[in-house]
């Protein structure tokens, strides 16, 4: 039975086929379609084609070989590639105040313009006074985060907020080119000072601060007042230094007795003001303030004598201890600024002694002995001198300085103020712009080994000075 059943299935198969050959076979035209096949991507004929973006990484997925073909720079390849990866992290423009986003793999990473940081550049920074003055020419203070520049007298702030701009032709504080008592010719006798604690300052009103009976006619010195002088050849000068050159010293005043010679110095703060030490009121019964001399010896011309309207001295002053160690003279009839003639600048209190005292030196200048037992100077002198550590100068001395001291000058070298330079000028140098930090005021002999120079600090007196400044003419305080 199985026989004939597979003779029958073979015969019906083969009919089929017979029936469906002419749908089988397909006309030569049509074959070559059939056995066609899909060309693959970077075949040899497209390897020798330049790179295109969409046919390389949007058609299909490229590498970064193959993306660096299409841009050939590899800083653009990194780009593209850093977005084509994991999408555009800077889309959301997570850089704050115009900072420059750049993206990354994973992240981003944002360029702060000038005064931001942080991550996104939203933190403002704060740029100090402690760093380069806070790009401030002169007096630089903090408020609120922020610095905020001013200027001395006589000048105004630029546009920049920075720049401080003269208002008149001569400027405070611009050189004009083109405990030994330091008096001269004063003996004291009597014992070492007495101790004494260290006050604080308290600002006076002028009206507070008699002046002498008449402000001309000036107390007599009482010669046998206890001082921290044992003789003459232990009052203040200047020892070494070097002829002050023509408009290097134009803040410099000279007083000068009825005989016209000189015995103090002082400081220009304007045309009416006067700044000197308290001790040199005693060393005369009348004088004058001379400006723009330069030798004693000689007139040159630039050379003017005016007559003193009134005295204000600090009425704390101590005449045992030299504390507060300071003095306003008020003129009758206007200094003229010209050549060797300007006023030296007053600083802001907090700026100059975190700023101006933290220079490394200061100026002193004046005419006094320019050897401890030698004669007073008739030509101008000027030092520069080191500031000297506080408590290095407390343990140098065998007086007390007081909190209205400090000392400057050098250890070993022989150079120091001397006598007849007391109440003269120490100016500290800030951007080619010079202020008054202190008034030569005592030591212990002259560039004496291990002794330095005593200065009152005027910093300390800023708002007595100004007080004393505002005082009206004749006025008994």
């Amino acid at each position: 039975m199985a026989g004939p059943r597979c003779l029958v299935l073979l015969s019906t198969s083969l009919t089929c086929l017979l029936l469906l050959g002419d749908s089988v076979f397909l006309p030569p035209e049509h074959a070559s379609s059939v056995l066609g096949r899909v060309r693959r991507a970077n075949s040899f004929w497209e390897e020798m084609k330049k790179g295109n973006l969409e046919r390389e990484c949007m058609e299909e997925t490229c590498s970064f070989e193959e993306a660096r073909e299409v841009f050939e720079d590899t800083a653009k390849t990194t780009e593209f590639w850093n977005k084509y990866k994991d999408g555009d992290q800077c889309e959301s423009n997570p850089c704050q105040n115009q900072g420059k986003c750049m993206d990354s793999l994973g992240g981003y990473m944002c360029t702060c313009l000038e005064g931001y940081e942080g991550k996104n550049c939203e933190l403002s920074m704060r740029k100090a006074c402690s760093l380069d003055n806070g790009d401030c020419d002169q007096f630089c203070g903090e408020e609120q985060g922020s610095v905020v520049c001013a200027c001395a007298s006589g000048y105004v702030l630029a546009d920049d907020g920075k720049s401080c701009v003269s208002t008149g032709p001569f400027p405070c504080g611009k050189r004009t080119p083109t405990r030994r008592k330091r008096s001269a010719e004063t003996a004291h006798g009597g014992e070492g000072p007495s101790e004494t604690s260290e006050a604080d300052v308290q600002d006076q009103h002028p009206e507070d601060l008699p002046p002498t009976d008449s402000p001309l006619y000036l107390q007599p010195f009482n010669k046998t007042e206890a001082s921290p002088v044992e003789d003459s050849s232990n009052l203040i000068r200047i020892v070494g230094g070097q002829n002050c050159p023509d408009g290097e010293c134009p803040w410099q005043a000279l007083l000068i007795n009825e005989e016209n010679e000189g015995f103090c110095g002082g400081t220009i703060l304007s045309e009416y003001h006067v700044l000197t030490a308290a001790h040199c009121l005693h060393q005369a019964k009348r004088f004058k303030v001379r400006v723009g001399e330069r030798d004693t010896g000689s007139e040159e011309g630039d050379e003017v004598a005016h007559e003193v309207d009134v005295i204000i001295k600090h009425n704390k002053f101590v005449r045992e201890t030299y504390d507060f160690d300071i003095a306003v003279i008020r003129l009758r009839t206007p200094i003229t600024f010209r050549r060797n003639v300007a006023p030296a600048c007053l600083p802001q209190k907090d700026w100059a002694e975190s700023t101006l005292m933290a220079q490394k030196t200061g100026i002193v200048s004046g005419f006094g002995k320019t050897h401890e037992k030698g004669r007073p100077s008739t030509i101008l002198k000027m030092l520069e001198v080191p500031y000297v550590d506080r408590n290095t100068c407390k343990l140098s001395s065998s007086f007390t300085i007081t909190q209205n001291m400090f000392c400057a000058g050098y250890d070993t070298n022989p150079e120091d103020a001397c006598q007849g330079d007391s109440g003269g000028p120490h100016v500290t140098r800030f951007k080619d712009t010079y202020f008054v930090t202190g008034i030569v005021s005592w030591g212990e002999g002259c560039a004496r080994k291990g002794k330095y120079g005593v200065y009152t600090k005027v910093t300390n007196f800023l708002k007595w000075i100004d007080k004393s400044m505002r005082a009206r003419a004749g006025a008994q305080g």
